[in-house]
């Protein structure tokens, strides 16, 4: 079957997703069904024949999480929060942290980027999930550089957790 590219980037990095509504839910039995751009978070609409049980069938997020160690900071009214970034992808990140805070507090969160990249700033977040060692962050808005930088991280971790490993002679 011919591999789906998001019509906006251009890049095969795109994941179906499923459907939310009723109309999506039609379409699926349809054998439409939509797709999420991992980078550039474009949404859009492609035929996949045949396709009705994928892999990611039970998994409820649009983005792919991936495996990351970034240390990053929440920033509320009061002192900032540090923690280590566990997975991330361009719709939120899991975030190991000392202090668990309400869910639904909207924060700001700044990932410090590895090997001395710029910082990479969320404008607007919001916790979406409390476990006893980690909290759930849902990236709700980015400035448009920022949101590049986040689609060059996520691009260089899915390149290097998708590359086959090497080996040794």
């Amino acid at each position: 079957m011919k591999e789906l590219y998001c019509p906006a980037c251009g890049t095969p990095c795109v994941r179906v997703t499923s459907g939310t509504n009723l109309m999506e839910k039609t379409l699926n039995r349809l054998s439409i069904f939509q797709v999420r751009c991992q980078l550039c978070t474009a949404r859009f609409q492609a035929r996949r024949p045949g396709n009705r049980q994928t892999s990611q069938e039970f998994d409820r997020r649009e983005y792919r999480r991936l495996r990351a160690n970034f240390s990053a900071s929440l920033i509320l009214d009061q002192p900032a929060v540090g923690g280590v970034i566990t997975d991330i992808s361009m719709g939120g990140c899991t975030l190991q942290a000392s202090s668990s805070l309400p869910r639904g507090t909207f924060v700001k969160l700044i990932v410090h980027a590895p090997a001395g990249q710029p910082d990479i700033k969320v404008d607007a977040a919001m916790i979406c999930s409390i476990q006893p060692l980690s909290i759930g962050v849902k990236f709700l808005e980015f400035e448009p550089d920022d949101k590049q930088r986040m689609g060059q991280l996520v691009l260089e971790l899915l390149a290097h957790q998708q590359a086959p490993p090497r080996v040794s002679a």
